[in-house]
């Protein structure tokens, strides 16, 4: 074999179980509707099994043989792994046995899946050693009734290989043709060349970077302000990267949806210039499967029925036929024309596509990430580069992922329910309700002053049976008492976990006993709420609080993570490479803190492109905007705004810390007694805002007249980040406040926890994430080098250097004091621009 196909086929190796295989090949039938229900001690349970019949068996029976066969072809090499679970040999023949564990209605037929995957354990039994006959023996071990029920086959030597052959044979053709296209996307991507005639200032510093993080397999964080033009120097060397050993795939991780535009948009330039790049983007089930304007209704769509008898020729043409962007429009072409779930057919797509692209779900979500890279039986470490866009937002998105609560709020029809059909397991709900309620007196469990609520007394009648649950109170460990609505508890209440293990075991009878019953999906959403839960105190409590809360006659029990970074890094070491990038990730040392870097990884700082001159930052440092002093500062707030858009016609965003204040500034400028303001069209974002609305919002930026438009948002939310009004669609932006996010009991306890690791916790809590929101509005303003305008930032906290000092170096700041100080520097700000655009349209002439 000459180097240059040794170096292929070492590029393209693969590695495949064989009941992957099995799966792949060979699976028929429907795909299923709905959760499908597995106890989480089911996998034990089986091993259980599989081990009590192992020992039942004779001296010379052999356990867990492992079986590898590799195939080498001009391109590739596939490796081919399985373990026999018991295998005897007589001199007349090799004895394989296959066993699996069955629990409840169990039909007592073998599966042609089964039968196909002892099949083959047996066609490569004979492809390793001297050809012998072959007794295969299918067993089937129920669980609950501890019998065996077992099905045999004699196979000769050639019936063996051939069916192994038959098999392995389709996945080595699918093989073969994603091999051809992948050598075929190198080729095209090692003469691609960058798309621009120019590199941005910063630009070939970052693409040099993500680069070398590419070559070495490691994590690097980037902080590159707009106008370098990071989704280019993120990508582009990304994509070159594919043609080496260590990456077979990019996975673009996105903050929020609309992020995908952008990518997208430079895939399509990537792809005009010759890239022949497999893309597919992922979204929601609900946004990509709809009938009409409605989500589809798993339960009854047609088009899960068969799926799997038609999902390799759509698979093939997904890959090979359809448009190199596999965005929800083609798949849901594809779906119309296999009669295919376009969500389903989209996960399995995800290990054949070059860049897969959604949101952070996908990677950091225990319940949501993507198995194939991030689940138990994935590489410890796959051929993958992560592409983290807008990093600063993973934080609190991962504190979400990995918090988990239980609301009993959500369990009245389930209760009910049980009540009428099982009594048991309503009493147990109660006697759990009642062991939290007592966290409030502090009695413990099982006290006899405590009185349900209205709404709990409607769950749970005083006439229905009391099972004792344990005999003696258990003290409940307060840590601290916050208000007599909020405790925040020391550990997990033994008592407490005991009765959520009870009501687990009965739960799990009866799902599998009516899986037809109309309650049952509720039954099993509250089954997995618990049961995840319960899980989730066995873990690391570090870095986690758990919080009780009495609210409006309900209980929320919050197991709440204060810091994210063993959840976060756990997923994104299991890629070769990760890249976090951002406009605003400073403090760089908070960021890498929280996300999991260590103090060696690399990061790296860019200064903005833009010149100093092209926008004015004034600090009003004047105007007191904490949350007691708003409601005082409506009418100079509005004063400033007025001042500001008055000074030049033209469109404008005010930024606020809440809907309240911002609704009560609106209203002062919008009074009939302004009458300055009586042509302004002024614009609000709501807290219920849909796709549409928020489209119509951001269009009226982009009209083209003489009209002065003032847009009022919210700081950290949709209009906050992420958007682009380039030229004249914004001229000004106003942002009041410093961004911290609500004082709340989730944010004392980060405070807490960071003050103890030594650090300022304030900072960690607050001022950090607050000072991000600002420079993300401010941000909106200045987006390229032909952008001009003015960033009001307004508050008295400016005055302290702790919060000064975190804005860039590089924004042109001037402060004041006094809103009459505002006007004058406005004006000489834009008589500055008049004068440099006059000089240079007498250069052009």
């Amino acid at each position: 074999m000459d180097a240059g196909v040794q170096k292929t086929v070492t590029k393209f190796s693969f590695d495949i179980s064989v009941r992957e295989l099995v799966e792949f090949v060979l699976r028929r039938g429907d795909l299923r509707t709905g959760v499908a229900f597995t106890s989480p001690k089911r996998a034990l349970q089986g091993t259980l099994g599989h081990q009590k019949l192992q020992s039942s068996r004779p001296e010379n029976y052999q356990a867990e043989v492992a079986l590898t066969l590799e195939t080498v072809r001009p391109n590739f090499k596939l490796t081919l792994r399985g373990r026999i679970d018991g295998m005897k040999k007589t001199p007349e023949e090799i004895f394989l046995e296959e066993i699996k564990t069955v629990t409840g209605d169990w039909s007592q037929k073998p599966s042609e899946l089964h039968w196909a995957q002892l099949q083959i354990y047996g066609g490569i039994w004979n492809r390793l050693h001297p050809s012998m006959p072959l007794h295969l023996r299918l067993t089937y071990f129920h669980l609950e009734t501890e019998t065996e029920h077992c099905f045999d086959k004699k196979q000769d030597s050639p019936t063996a290989k051939s069916f192994l052959n038959e098999v392995l044979d389709v996945y080595l053709q699918w093989l073969d043709q994603h091999v051809s296209r992948s050598i075929e996307r190198d080729a095209s991507i090692q003469t691609l060349a960058f798309p621009f005639s120019e590199r941005r200032s910063g630009q070939d510093s970052m693409m040099n970077s993500v680069e070398q993080l590419h070559r070495k397999g490691e994590a690097m964080m980037v902080e590159a302000p707009t106008g370098i033009g990071k989704t280019m120097a993120s990508l582009f060397p990304s994509i070159k990267a594919l043609t080496g050993d260590e990456i077979r795939q990019l996975m673009i991780v996105l903050a929020r949806t609309p992020g995908q535009t952008v990518f997208q948009e430079a895939l399509r330039l990537l792809q005009q210039k010759g890239a022949r790049i497999k893309t597919l983007a992922l979204l929601a089930r609900d946004k990509v499967c709809r009938n009409g304007n409605t989500p589809c209704d798993p339960a009854n769509c047609a088009k899960r029925l068969g799926h799997f008898d038609r999902l390799q020729d759509a698979r093939m043409a997904a890959i090979h036929d359809s448009p190199n962007l596999l965005d929800t429009s083609a798949l849901r072409k594809l779906g119309k024309r296999f009669s295919l779930c376009p969500h389903a057919l989209a996960v399995h797509l995800v290990p054949w596509v070059d860049i897969i692209m959604g949101d952070y779900n996908y990677a950091f979500d225990p319940g949501a990430k993507l198995s194939c890279f991030f689940g138990d039986e994935a590489p410890r470490r796959s051929k993958l580069a992560l592409l983290v866009d807008e990093s600063h937002n993973l934080v609190d998105r991962g504190r979400e992922m990995h918090s988990q609560s239980i609301l009993t709020e959500s369990w009245t029809p389930t209760v009910k329910w049980l009540q009428k059909n099982h009594p048991k397991g309503a009493t147990i709900l109660r006697e759990l309700w009642k062991a939290m309620m007592g966290a409030f007196k502090n009695t413990g469990v099982g006290t006899k002053e405590l009185k349900p609520t209205t709404h709990q007394t409607e769950l749970f009648p005083n006439q229905l049976p009391i099972e004792p649950t344990q005999r003696s109170p258990e003290q409940v460990k307060i840590n601290k008492r916050v208000s007599a609505y909020e405790i925040v508890l020391d550990d997990f209440p033994e008592s407490w976990g005991q009765l959520m293990e009870r009501f687990l075991e009965m739960t799990e009878d009866w799902i599998k006993a009516s899986p037809a019953d109309k309650m049952h999906a509720d039954l099993l959403e509250l089954y997995f709420e618990i049961q995840g839960f319960l899980k989730s105190t066995r873990g690391d409590n570090i870095k986690h609080r758990l919080i009780l809360k009495h609210q409006h006659k309900h209980i929320t029990f919050h197991r709440f993570c204060i810091d994210p970074s063993n959840e976060l890094s756990a997923s994104w070491k299991r890629a070769w490479s990760t890249l976090f990038f951002s406009a605003t990730l400073s403090p760089s040392s908070f960021y890498k803190q929280l996300i999991g870097l260590d103090d060696s990884s690399s990061t790296l700082n860019l200064a903005s492109p833009f010149a100093p001159s092209q926008w004015k930052v004034i600090l009003h440092k004047g105007i007191a905007t904490t949350f007691h002093q708003r409601s005082f500062t409506y009418a100079d707030v509005a004063q400033v705004i007025h001042s500001t858009s008055m000074s030049k016609s033209g469109n404008y965003l005010a930024f606020f810390p809440s809907y309240e204040y911002l609704r009560q500034v609106k209203k002062i400028l919008m009074s009939e007694s302004n009458s300055a303001m009586t042509d302004v069209v002024f614009l609000e974002q709501t807290s219920d805002m849909d796709e549409s609305a928020r489209t119509e919002f951001l269009n009226a930026f982009k009209q083209q007249d003489e009209k002065t438009r003032i847009g009022f948002a919210v700081m950290g939310g949709i209009f906050g980040e992420g958007i682009d009004l380039l030229g004249d669609a914004l001229i000004g932006v106003v942002v009041v406040g410093v961004g911290l996010p609500q004082v709340c009991l989730e944010r004392d306890l980060i405070r807490q926890h960071f003050e103890e690791q030594g650090t300022v916790g304030f900072d960690y809590a607050y001022r950090f994430p607050g000072i991000n929101r600002v420079m993300q509005a401010a941000g909106r303003l200045i987006r390229s080098e032909h952008d001009r305008g003015v960033a009001v930032l307004i508050d008295q906290r400016f005055n302290q250097e702790s919060y000064e000092t975190l804005l860039p170096n590089d924004w042109p700041v001037e402060s004041i004091h006094k809103t009459t100080e505002l006007e004058p520097i406005i004006k000489r700000y834009w008589d500055s621009m008049n004068i440099k655009e006059n000089e240079s349209f007498k250069c052009k002439n």
